[in-house]
């Protein structure tokens, strides 16, 4: 069963093991399951990330839309 959560509680979400000299971006993808999976099964063929790295579906506040989140870090450079 999907936990029912806000988009804002999902995005307060702490984000545990951030690696060191790094800093976490979260990039979202909300939509139909069907378009959201398509999306993130395309950016795993160009090598964004692969599927597995993305959040389980989370229920979206728009009635039949799912949401999925990914976290990428980058590094701290200034």
């Amino acid at each position: 069963m999907i936990e029912q959560r806000s988009v804002l509680e999902l995005i307060k979400e702490p984000i545990i093991e951030i690696p060191q000299g790094k800093l976490p971006v979260r990039m979202i993808a909300c939509g139909i399951p069907y378009g959201v999976n398509s999306v993130i099964h395309n950016l795993h063929v160009v090598r964004f990330a692969e599927v597995a790295a993305w959040s389980p579906p989370l229920p979206s506040p728009v009635k039949g839309e799912i949401i999925r989140i990914l976290t990428r870090y980058i590094n701290i450079s200034r």
